[in-house]
């Protein structure tokens, strides 16, 4: 849009006009017209005249050219004198061109393009005629400038002033131009922010006419890719630049480029854009962009753009809509990479889009250090255990629900300390996708047992161990080792089965031995021994465990002492020896080796922090019956169900707060054959009947559980609060138990309860009433109760 021709071609067209200006050329006519130059310079260097200053340049070229054919014999200073006048006529453009723009001014493509500190953008057509005219006009008046040069050294014969006019016209033009800028307007501010290469220093960058809306691009993204940026400097070139890659986003119909200068140095760029307008949209499609697969987007999706069209012709605000409708079909589904290209057909109404959707290209499994740097030669696990866990590849399109799965399931074999999976747009194909998946193995761990012996000396004087057996100590002392192998049957295992090991010694409180409401001694049971079996992962959530365990079972009293049988204190203040055996044997001691399978089927998926599915889990225990070892089959089955109230379409959008869910809950366990009394299945407590102490209910050999609860959101909170019933019953076998615990502490063998709680964190907290004695008490558990 430069009003000069010389300015509207291409980029770079400006070079053979200045370049054969001399030394003096730009000086004298600036003293010529210094007052129209300081005029275009301080109305902030607008790059671009109006069209009828344009036809009046092109005309007095055009006739100057005319009559320098018509009259070649005219006087040499005559001719000299007529293009000096054509000159001055020029002289605003010939002056403001290289001061405002330099040598890189124009544009390409048939769109003006910026120089230094200015440029245009907008359809346009060089005209080489007019700028060849200008170039003669230099050219002669090149001539006479030799001519008086020649006459010059002639009569002062001073040869340094020849050689510093050769190395002033040899010097580049940003630099004459700084030194003219310099000796004309030395207090001129205007002139200051330019550097001697033709650049500026780039203060800020602003926009004028660029819409606004959702999916419009804003200024920051516009010219987050441009070479002018704030507090760095610019050349013309760059800002011509600059211009092309606005133009060439399509959405505009010119671009203009003012620079204007500030304070200390420095200029503002302001960008001034002209929307571009096409026909009403008739109809709109989508294609695969660089690819013959379908897309992934239903039909019902692309409908919606037809019907939520204006009347009137397509701007970018039609365009930018088109794009929300399309873009968040793929951002709520997770496809975070998927994007519309381009559009095609708006001239004719019948606009297509161009969809990228996002496909893998490459996976990168990378061993990191402690320092997150990558380590050289990899790590000790093999690719091909974490490839596995991936549940995307190699030309599949990715999603974060993909990312996920793969954090979790990666974090699943217990074999990495860090897992990051980090997905990134493919550098030379924008298409794809890369993503670098980068682990950090799990240190070797050491143990450091301290370990206080009492010492007593024997009839020698030597001193010997007190305790000679490390798994019967006196003291609390608990231990638990745990061994895992992944993938012990190959990596090609599509149950992934792991072998584990683990050595064990426990001690915890037992359920059977305790009263409804009388004052009991309390029974400890230690468990020592080994476990060693396999996991399978047959799903995301569903497991199954199967294995040997044996172990030795130990019932004590609060000093260590073995016990045989329970307790409870008399009314005289002392203890009852006459309870329930407490261990299959009467030694107080049972050695056990049994078989133990678990299976979990868990379909549930988690709604803002709640899960909402089906779990079942069942349970098989069978002795082996060695030697003295009791025989037994231990068995349970739960089922659980959450089930949302409201479907997600009716819950508030954005809204963090969990769904209303209902939950059913149901369990029954029991046994065959000779059960010690520390394995008996215990009523009451908060994974058993709520409100009730561990075993408080009941203690037998088969069990009914059933439970109902209703979570509903808490606002501003985003958690939940719950009422809930629960009923727990024996189902009469207490009374086949050797002993009858239940019986002897007095418990009622079942019972019911009703409650309010609430979830802070991981904390539950519950006011519950108890069904048996109509008792209100206050409950504070960790945990979920399903």
């Amino acid at each position: 849009m430069l009003g000069a021709p010389a300015c509207s071609g291409a980029v770079g067209s400006m070079k053979p006009h200045v370049q054969v200006l001399n030394s003096r050329q730009p000086l004298r006519l600036q003293t010529l017209t210094s007052r129209k130059a300081q005029n275009l310079t301080s109305s902030s260097q607008h790059c671009g005249f109006n069209n009828s200053r344009r036809i009046n340049a092109q005309t007095i070229c055009k006739s100057l050219a005319d009559e320098g054919n018509e009259s070649k014999s005219t006087d040499l200073t005559a001719e000299s004198t007529l293009k000096k006048a054509a000159l001055f006529s020029w002289a605003p453009l010939a002056v403001a061109l290289p001061v405002c723009f330099g040598h890189d001014g124009g544009g390409s493509n048939g769109h003006g393009g910026g120089g230094d500190g200015d440029g245009s953008g907008g359809p346009g057509q060089e005209s080489s005629n007019s700028r060849n005219v200008v170039a003669d006009i230099a050219d002669d008046d090149d001539d006479e400038e030799e001519q008086e040069e020649e006459e010059e050294e002639d009569e002062d014969e001073e040869g340094e002033d020849d050689d510093e006019e050769d190395e002033e016209a040899a010097a580049p033009v940003s630099q004459r131009r700084k030194k003219v800028d310099v000796e004309e307007d030395d207090d001129d501010d205007d002139h200051d922010y330019m550097t001697p290469e033709g650049g500026f220093v780039c203060e800020t960058v602003v926009a004028d006419g660029l819409p606004k809306g959702a999916g419009i691009p804003t200024e920051d993204e516009l010219f987050a890719s441009l070479r002018c940026q704030p507090n760095f400097p610019c050349t013309r070139a760059e800002l011509s630049e600059d211009l092309k890659t606005l133009l060439g986003t399509g959405l505009f119909e010119g671009v203009d480029a003012k620079v204007k200068p500030m304070k200390k140095g420095k200029s503002q760029v302001r960008f001034i854009f002209k929307e571009k307008v096409w026909p009403e949209m008739q109809s709109f499609t989508v294609s695969p962009s660089g690819g013959n697969s379908e897309l992934l987007i239903p039909k019902e999706e692309v409908a919606k753009v037809l019907r939520q069209k204006t009347l009137g012709p397509t701007g970018m605000k039609g365009l930018a809509a088109i794009k929300n409708v399309v873009e968040k079909w793929y951002h709520d589904h997770g496809f975070v990479f998927a994007y519309i290209r381009d559009f095609e057909g708006m001239d004719s109404g019948h606009i297509n889009a161009n969809v990228v959707e996002g496909k893998v290209n490459r996976v990168n499994v990378v061993y990191v250090d402690d320092n997150g740097n990558p380590k050289k030669g990899g790590g000790e696990t093999p690719i091909a255990v974490v490839e596995r866990e991936l549940p995307f590849h190699a030309g599949q399109l990715y999603n974060t629900d993909d990312g996920r799965k793969a954090l979790r399931d990666i974090f699943a074999l217990n074999l990495f300390e860090n897992v990051q999976v980090m997905p990134k747009p493919n550098q030379r194909d924008d298409t794809k996708v890369d993503v670098d998946v980068m682990v950090k193995e799990r240190p070797m761990k050491t143990a450091d047992v301290d370990l206080a012996w009492g010492l007593a000396p024997n009839s020698n004087g030597i001193p010997l161990p007190a305790d000679k057996n490390f798994l019967e100590p006196n003291d609390d002392i608990g231990f638990k080792v745990d061994y895992r192998q992944p993938y012990v049957r190959g990596t090609g295992d599509k149950l992934k089965t792991a072998l584990e090991g683990t050595a064990f010694n426990n001690r915890k409180t037992s359920g059977v031995f305790n009263s409804g409401g009388d004052d009991v001694p309390v029974v400890w049971v230690d468990r020592a021994g080994a476990k060693i079996g396999f996991h399978e992962t047959h799903s995301r959530s569903s497991k199954a465990n199967y294995g040997l365990v044996i172990e030795e079972v130990t019932t004590r009293d609060e000093q260590g002492q073995i016990v045989t049988s329970g307790r409870k204190m008399l009314p005289s203040g002392h203890a009852a020896m006459d309870g329930p055996p407490t261990t299959h044997s009467s030694k107080g001691k049972d050695r056990v080796a049994f078989l133990q399978a678990n299976i979990t089927r868990d379909a549930t998926h988690y709604v803002n922090g709640t899960p909402v599915g089906a779990r079942d889990q069942f349970t098989v225990e069978q002795s082996l019956g060695l030697g003295i070892m009791p025989f037994f089959n231990k068995h349970s089955i739960s089922l659980t169900r959450f089930i949302q109230v409201l479907p997600k379409k009716f819950l508030r959008p954005g809204s963090k707060a969990p769904p209303p869910v209902l939950v059913l809950h149901s369990r029954y366990a029991g046994c065959i054959g000779d059960l010690a009394s520390y394995d008996l299945y215990t009523l009451g407590g908060p994974y058993s009947v709520r409100g009730y102490n561990v075993g408080e209910l009941a203690s037998a050999r088969r069990i009914f559980e059933g439970a109902v609860e209703l979570r509903v959101p808490v606002p501003k909170l985003n958690t939940h609060a719950y009422g809930f019933l629960e009923h727990g019953t024996d189902l009469g076998s207490s009374k086949d138990v050797v002993g009858n615990p239940t019986e002897y502490f007095r418990k009622a063998g079942g019972g019911s309860s009703a409650g309010l709680g609430v979830k802070l964190a991981a904390v539950r907290t519950e006011c519950i009433w108890d069904g048996n004695t109509r008792r209100r008490s206050f409950w504070a558990h960790f945990g979920e109760r399903f």
